[in-house]
């Protein structure tokens, strides 16, 4: 075996998938830390020279460092979990992802930002839309419906339109989606390949808290001037108990000649 056969690094191994191909277990260094500008910051960096109206799961940009890990079956076991489907280079650690150690976050949320469809969700601005919707919830409203919208979309052993479930357009999207996206917790196949959690049974509850916490996470990276509460909004006055109040409060009637009227008793 030459040593471009085995990778940068030069090691195979796969000891939990035995009978399958070999590939590399030490990917290349991850960045030091991952980013994640302001929900409202304008659009910078490389989404201004990409499309962003055209994200998709499959989409990459090797050349700029996006990559996609998604895999088909026959791909995980040629190249393996971790690898870019496109440049066939091995980046990330799925096996260290898996873990949902959350003391390892910053390795989860810089190997999410390698691959092209989840660093569009952490760092492309907040659709109209999903600020609104944060503005108004602020974030207890958020976090409060974080579990919620996990149980929703993801939870059972085959969501419905698993894959679909979780809007991607900017006119459909809120401010949880984007977060359901960037932590691969939008459907049940992101949610596999990234957290090892398998297809074919419900979340456990320590998955559900998991993967909640991470989309937490996100939006206080993302919103971090968001009020604790949401606004208050001014009560509708009251209106006018009898049909003098009402008379009382209009302006007097004019005649054709620009004459005003005393009101009728």
């Amino acid at each position: 075996m030459t040593q471009d056969q085995a990778g940068p690094t030069g090691s195979w191994a796969h000891p939990e998938i035995p009978g399958t191909l070999p590939f590399p277990t030490n990917p290349l260094p991850l960045p030091p830390k991952w980013s994640a500008p302001a929900a409202d910051a304008p659009l910078s960096g490389i989404w201004q020279r990409l499309n962003p109206e055209k994200v998709k799961c499959t989409g990459s940009s090797c050349g700029n460092e996006l990559h996609c890990f998604r895999l088909t079956k026959q791909m995980a076991k040629s190249i393996g979990p971790g690898t870019c489907r496109e440049c066939k280079q091995p980046l990330v650690a799925m096996s260290r992802v898996a873990q949902q150690d959350l003391s390892d976050v910053d390795y989860t949320f810089s190997a999410l930002q390698l691959e092209y469809v989840r660093h569009y969700f952490w760092h492309v601005p907040f659709s109209q839309k999903a600020m609104s919707q944060a503005l108004r919830a602020a974030q207890a409203g958020l976090e409060g419906e974080i579990t919620k919208r996990i149980r929703k979309r993801i939870a059972k052993a085959e969501p419905y339109f698993d894959g679909r479930q979780t809007p991607t357009a900017a006119s459909k999207a809120d401010a949880l989606d984007y977060a359901m996206h960037a932590v691969a917790a939008c459907c049940r196949a992101c949610a596999g390949y990234w957290h090892g959690i398998p297809k074919g049974r419900p979340l456990t509850e320590d998955e559900i808290a998991y993967l909640g916490e991470l989309m937490r996470r996100y939006l206080l990276a993302r919103l971090p001037g968001l009020e604790e509460d949401p606004p208050r909004v001014p009560s509708i006055v009251t209106a006018p108990s009898n049909v003098h109040d009402i008379k009382d409060r209009l302006p007097a009637p004019h005649d054709v000649s620009g004459r005003s009227q005393p009101h009728a008793s």
